[in-house]
């Protein structure tokens, strides 16, 4: 009798057990059901607000969101389409720069020998350059006591890249490639409404720029391109020259006062050399927050450096693509910058970039090189009008396409991984940016 009063009991409690079981099954079912009503909703959201947007009409939109904590895709719309990065490819370029010289970038290689002090470049593209020069190498060539012997490196890439548009020659944005990048292979012109002319640096570029001044405007002439520059307050033109050997020993020639001599390659170059490199983020920050093409192309000839002599575009890319097969697999990427309209990529390839990049920067890094919306690089009037700033991201525009990829903060301080293409638009730039600002206000308000 015992006995089966135990079993008795032994049974209730199973069955007990079981129904607690099932209910929480269903609890845990009915949790799982709602998180993807929720995200449905979101999208569908999304969706809704897509089509409203008048910015949109016409064009190819695409938004991805991924949280980073998680490892979880949040919004995934048309994220499989391909489009044209712009510069928003500078990502790319940035992670190889990244991974290859961390926080440590090389600026000139150098053998002392028997009293003769040889260096060559490392494509390093800040030396002496009108917006982000340190002097760092101007101040070390000018501490060596030993002649100066500059050892040219061959760069067998082509000075403009592939799929550039040719009627972007003459602006400063399309500042043409070389192994020794010197003043951002650039010629500064200065107005200054105090004085009755103009000022031109580098100085040997003085005999190069012609003008005339009218009431209002310098009229000047460079290269066989025009360009005015106002005459009643104070302007800065930059104009491209075309890079050379000479160009570069005159330069540093008039910068340290003391003659440069060239030497030809020499075996003493296979011996161990040493390398000048600086720990200054200024080259990641200028490619990052200002999208600074000129210093996008040269990180790539720097990346290829590190296997070769010669400097060449193509080899950056191949190493990048070696160090990173599974993620480059879905990037056509033919230059550094964005530049070319040769480059295509899904936003789902920039996806996997941007999540690379936040398991190398973490959150402190992704704020210290990514410009912050609506205050400071590129995106410092991004969307005025729309009071969002914990966003950090890279932008891209080429004409009727325009794209915003980077990390979004919740409320909560939880980080985000978002991608939002906009391809085709015939509205203004501004309006897209505006419609695309609405967007991060909506799943801002969504994300935990």
């Amino acid at each position: 009798m015992e006995t089966i009063k135990l079993a008795v009991l032994l049974l209730l409690m199973w069955l007990s057990l079981g129904m607690s079981y099932i209910r929480s099954m269903k609890s845990q079912m009915l949790f799982y059901c709602l998180l993807f009503s929720l995200a449905v909703n979101a999208q569908r959201k999304i969706e809704r607000t897509i089509a409203k947007e008048p910015a949109f009409s016409g064009a190819q939109v695409s938004i991805s969101v991924f949280d980073l904590k998680k490892q979880k895709q949040k919004v995934s719309f048309r994220s499989d389409i391909n489009i044209l990065p712009a510069s928003t490819i500078k990502l790319v370029t940035f992670l190889g720069a990244f991974q290859a010289f961390q926080e440590s970038l090389p600026m000139l290689h150098y053998i002392k020998q028997e009293g003769r002090f040889y260096f060559w470049s490392s494509g390093y593209p800040l030396i002496n350059h009108p917006k982000y020069d340190s002097g760092e190498v101007l101040q070390f060539l000018a501490e060596q006591q030993d002649s100066l012997f500059f050892v040219p490196r061959p760069m067998s890439s082509p000075a403009l890249g592939s799929g550039w548009a040719w009627d972007d020659e003459g602006f400063g944005f399309s500042a043409k490639k070389s192994s020794f990048p010197i003043h951002g292979n650039l010629i500064q012109v200065i107005a200054n409404p105090s004085k009755d002319t103009l000022r031109v640096y580098p100085p040997i570029f003085n005999e190069s720029v012609g003008y005339k001044k009218d009431s209002l405007f310098y009229n000047i002439n460079v290269n066989k391109h025009k360009y005015r520059l106002r005459a009643d307050k104070a302007d800065t033109l930059y104009v491209p020259f075309t890079p050379s050997d000479g160009i570069v020993l005159k330069v540093l020639e008039d910068k340290l006062s003391t003659p440069i001599y060239i030497a030809n390659k020499f075996d003493s170059l296979e011996l161990e050399y040493k390398t000048l490199s600086t720990t200054k983020s200024t080259s990641y920050e200028a490619l990052l927050r200002n999208s600074d093409n000129h210093i996008a192309e040269s990180l790539l000839l720097m990346l290829s450096g590190t296997t070769q002599w010669e400097l060449n575009t193509q080899v950056g890319l191949d190493i990048l693509k070696l160090n990173n097969k599974v993620l480059l697999k879905e990037i056509n990427q033919v230059d550094g910058s964005g530049l070319s309209r040769y480059n295509l990529v899904s936003p789902n390839a920039i996806m996997g970039i941007l999540k690379e990049l936040y398991d190398e920067l973490g959150n402190n890094g992704v704020k210290a090189y990514f410009p912050q919306l609506n205050s400071s690089g590129t995106l410092k009037s991004y969307a005025p009008n729309i009071d969002i700033k914990t966003v950090y991201a890279k932008s891209g525009s080429l004409k009727n396409n325009h794209i915003l990829a980077g990390y979004l903060y919740s409320e909560s301080k939880r980080p985000y991984a978002f991608v939002i293409s906009v391809n085709n638009h015939t509205k203004s730039v501004q309006k897209v940016k505006q419609a695309i600002v609405k967007e991060l206000f909506i799943l801002k308000g969504k994300l935990r």
